[in-house]
């Protein structure tokens, strides 16, 4: 959103964007409206796992990760989440929320909700939600007031590999929990019999085993109402069970076309199958699922929400097949997107933050009324102003401008959304910091001091060819560094860094750990204590954080401490392995000298204002890397989120002109062919064009080449004879690519090669395939270069990383041999040709190639 857009977003009041769209409600058909008014219906999972230090500061984070900084708004913390909560990043153990959810919940139609726990992993008797306090009865305290009772969903299926598995330890647990929680009022019921849910998908316990656990169950604690989700033809036949949940609508929608393929998974054979077993049936709705914000753990989107039109089809279709009962999912899921817990962003910010539960009032035939917010006290101070108790939050530092490359002046915009931004804070490089020395053979500046001696900084080149900066190299992974007078630190503070960005790892892993002052308990392992605070500055995979800024070589992040920390007993330490260093600094309480006043206001109210900064003389007159912080305060005293700018005093020099320095050529004694791939003229282009010459960072003066979709050959000097050795260094930039490295005959028909799939990250432990090719055609090689493959194994090298592999491909007595990083990893016998005078490069989007050597044998 631009800042006009924001600007006018920020016009409107509170309680109008809480109820913007109450009355004319979600964009659902009339034929639709009550069609589950007699269908029970239920929601999966209630997630009680969300942990976050507000209002207790002890809490762990738990499924979340947060900077504790605004992102984007004011009153919006970055997480790393799709969507944001309505009431805010919350904790799950805090009664005020669970109460409030438990009346949406009430509010939007549902008859009951499966609360998800999870068994204990050592003795697999004893939920974790119950300690270190117990949640469970909490939450049942809660329902039986607000006379909505809950039922339990057990994650056994979710233990692979523990003993909570075991059907003699399940039907332990199960008893245990039924005798100390099913008398209680707010716990759900059938038939006067209480409900227990348990899903089966991805377990292997037997139909015999589950029956044999219910009978001993009901011996010991009383009939239930079993329940699981699971497959009929697997579990139908189970005497004791009652309700079932059998296959799931997001497989209803092409993930390649999102066309509709309402026969997959279609529920009629399912239904029809458990109600000849005399079960009550259904599948389990989805209103829509977005993991894009776990690329590590999802592939994508599996299903768009459309404002509630996909749960409309997909409910209407299975409602064609008769399911006694309905199983939403899920509450509050932010993790796959697949919430119906009220929020400020469905669909892409509809304007509703109650939109999904207005679509289950809609389905139900009622109306919705949200009920009254949680108290001020339990919401986090910066979601206040959004949710109308006064202003909380202060303002965002909208955008940082430099007057050109090597201009002496900043252009700061300040955005709030309640009151006039008062004033702008500016410090140099922090109050405590390590500023990576900036000359060669300089020292570091600042007073945090490494406990370890750091390698030597180097001058960095970024993707334009200036020099922004020097920067020092962390290949050891973790750094300790000493914090001089920790106790003149305010119990909260800022942490920042600044390493070198890398358009080949974006995501590059940053995070800085300190002790906590009291250890944090810790749900799993049961009794687990946290002894420290980790804040983490990798980023997360969102456009937003990859600004324009980064490109003049930077990566600046912050994060704030979310509990008191202890830095007199240990260090303060960095962990970016693979990273390099310019700066990492600590940013204390705000003191009004550093602050300046009289920004230009660009709207009447003054929520929106410049600062004009002049840049310090020293940094002017200083070569290298600077960095800035800054935070703004508003009229009513609340001072934002501070930001990190890197503020470099630029040292060009020309890389493509006459005078660039260029690379030696590459002298390899006795070799038949010695390329530093620094000169793609040499290099004749088949298909795609010739290979890009790409600067290798780490060396000021060094470059390989780039393979798009290419296919160039180079003539060799004179023919290879029957023996031959050729190295070279490769890296690839993406998944499921492949590339080839070949040697043929003059015609470029017949020969040997070397081919690399990338693969998936899941497939080879992300290190992909290699294959010994056999290149025998009619015709000269062209781009889809097949072969015969007479060899295939995994690389053994991580196939994206920033690290290249070096690969030796030898053949020599008609035996071909390969090998990656020094290792052999597969060989083959043919000596079907003997002569060699062209060699191919073949890249996909994309592969770096560097150090190609060829010797005879």
């Amino acid at each position: 959103m631009n800042l006009f857009a924001r600007l006018a977003a920020a016009a409107c009041s509170a309680s109008a964007l809480l109820f913007t769209a109450a009355a004319a409600g979600p964009e659902l058909g009339p034929e639709s409206f009550g069609i589950l008014k007699d269908k029970p219906t239920y929601i999966q999972e209630w997630h009680i796992w969300w942990g976050f230090p507000y209002p207790d500061s002890r809490r762990p984070f738990s499924h979340m990760d947060s900077t504790l900084t605004a992102s984007g708004e004011p009153w919006q913390l970055d997480w790393n989440r799709n969507g944001y909560p309505l009431v805010g990043l919350y904790d799950s153990a805090n009664p005020d929320i669970i109460r409030w959810q438990i009346r949406c919940m009430k509010a939007a139609g549902l008859d009951s909700v499966a609360v998800m726990i999870h068994p204990d992993n050592g003795k697999g008797i004893e939920f974790i939600q119950e300690a270190p306090e117990d949640m469970i009865r909490t939450i049942l305290d809660i329902a039986a007031e607000e006379k909505f009772p809950v039922f339990f969903m057990d994650e056994v299926a979710f233990r692979k590999g523990s003993v909570s598995q075991n059907p003699e330890i399940m039907a332990q647990r199960i008893i245990r929990f039924l005798k100390k929680y099913a008398s209680s009022p707010g716990f759900y019921r059938v038939d006067g019999k209480p409900v227990y849910y348990f899903q089966t998908y991805g377990w292997s316990v037997k139909p015999e085993e589950l029956e044999a656990m219910f009978r001993k169950v009901e011996t010991a604690a009383g009939p239930v109402h079993w329940m699981i989700f699971g497959a009929v033809n697997r579990f139908g036949k189970i005497p004791q069970l009652a309700w079932m949940v059998d296959g799931a609508s997001h497989h209803r929608r092409s993930k390649e076309t999102r066309a509709w393929q309402l026969n997959e998974q279609a529920p009629a054979h399912i239904f029809s199958a458990g109600h000849k077993l005399g079960k009550k049936i259904t599948d389990m709705q989805y209103p829509k699922f977005d993991g894009t914000s776990q690329p590590w753990r999802q592939t994508g989107v599996a299903q768009y929400g459309l404002g509630g039109r996909t749960l409309e089809t997909t409910i209407l279709n299975s409602l064609r097949s008769n399911p006694d009962f309905i199983m939403l999912s899920s509450w509050n899921d932010w993790e796959e997107g697949a919430n119906f817990e009220p929020g400020w962003d469905f669909d892409g910010f509809s304007g509703d933050p109650y939109l999904y539960c207005r679509v289950i009032a809609h389905l139900r035939g009622r109306e919705f009324v949200p009920p009254p917010l949680p108290p001020k006290e339990a919401v986090h101070p910066t979601i206040r102003e959004k949710l109308g108790y006064g202003d909380g939050a202060g303002p965002l530092v909208e955008k940082i401008e430099r007057s050109h490359n090597r201009g002496g002046a900043l252009a700061v915009t300040v955005r709030d959304t309640a009151s006039e931004v008062a004033a702008l804070e500016a410090v140099w490089n922090g109050d405590l910091y390590y500023l990576a020395p900036q000359s060669a053979g300089g020292k570091p500046q600042g007073a945090l001091v490494p406990r370890s001696e750091l390698p030597k900084s180097e001058l960095q080149q970024n993707l334009f060819g200036y020099t922004p900066g020097r920067a020092v190299p962390l290949p050891g992974g973790e750094i300790a560094f000493t914090v001089p007078e920790p106790e003149k630190l305010p119990e909260t503070f800022a942490v920042g860094t600044a390493t070198v960005f890398d358009p080949e790892n974006p995501m590059q892993k940053v995070t800085v750990r300190m002790a906590n002052r009291t250890p944090v308990l810790l749900r799993e392992p049961t009794g687990g204590k946290q002894a420290d605070c980790t804040l983490s500055f990798t980023p997360y995979p969102r456009d937003s954080q990859f600004p324009a800024a980064l490109w003049n070589g930077w990566r600046t992040a912050v994060a704030v401490n979310p509990r008191p920390v202890d830095l007199a007993s240990k260090p303060l330490t960095l962990n970016a392995d693979g990273a390099k260093l310019g700066l990492i600094s600590i940013l204390g309480e705000p003191r009004e000298e550093r602050t300046v006043t009289g920004g230009v206001p660009f709207d009447a109210e003054g929520k929106i204002k410049t600062f004009y900064l002049t840049l310090p003389d020293e940094v002017l007159g200083t070569p290298g890397a600077h960095f800035v912080w800054l935070r703004a305060r508003d009229a009513a005293g609340n001072w934002g989120s501070p930001v990190l700018y890197a503020v470099p005093n630029y040292e060009f020099f020309d890389r493509g002109g006459a005078n660039a320095v260029q690379e030696p050529e590459l002298e390899v004694p006795g070799a038949l062919l010695a390329d530093n791939c620094s000169r793609p003229e040499l290099w004749k282009p088949l298909s795609g064009g010739k290979p890009a010459v790409k600067p290798y960072v780490r060396k000021e003066t060094s470059s390989r080449f780039e393979l798009g979709n290419t296919l160039v050959c180079r003539e060799l000097p004179r023919p290879a004879g029957d023996g031959f050795r050729l190295t070279f260094d490769a890296i690839h930039k993406n998944a499921q690519r492949y590339l080839v490295v070949a040697l043929t005959d003059a015609e470029g028909k017949r020969g040997y090669g070397v081919g690399w799939d990338s693969s998936r990250p899941d497939i080879a432990e992300g290190t992909g395939f290699v294959h010994i090719l056999k290149l025998e055609g009619e015709k000269p090689l062209d781009w889809n270069i097949g072969g015969k493959r007479l060899a295939n194994t995994a690389s053994g090298h991580p196939a994206l990383s920033g690290e290249p592999a070096r690969f030796e491909f030898t053949l020599r007595g008609g035996v071909l041999t390969l090998k990656i990083d020094g290792k052999v990893v597969a060989s083959a016998k043919d000596d079907s040709f003997r002569s060699f005078s062209r060699l191919y490069l073949r890249g996909n989007q994309s592969q770096l190639i560097d150090s190609i050597v060829l010797t005879e044998l």
